[in-house]
């Protein structure tokens, strides 16, 4: 599981081969003991929590970062490392 990026002590992560379960192109956001599964393209949260401040900075991150991100989800499901989003801006 590559941590792609971190932000404000959110951890950013793409499991590999991870399309199974939710289906949508999705991220594994971290803080502290807290996880929080949110979709690429529309920020949906699918699954977990986190605090308040935390989820929305991490919304908004995405969001910022949408078309990098969906590129690195199309390697990491097929077994590929997706780098680090700061390779890719």
């Amino acid at each position: 599981m590559p941590e792609i990026d971190a932000l404000l002590g959110l951890s950013f992560c793409l499991y590999f081969f991870d399309n199974q379960q939710h289906k949508l192109p999705h991220l594994h956001v971290k803080y502290g003991d807290y996880e929080l599964i949110i979709a690429i393209e529309t920020s949906e949260c699918l699954e977990g929590y986190l605090p308040s401040k935390q989820r929305k900075r991490a919304e908004a991150h995405i969001t910022m970062y949408r078309e990098q991100l969906m590129q690195m989800w199309r390697k990491a499901v097929k077994g590929e490392n997706p780098g680090k989003l700061e390779d890719l801006c």
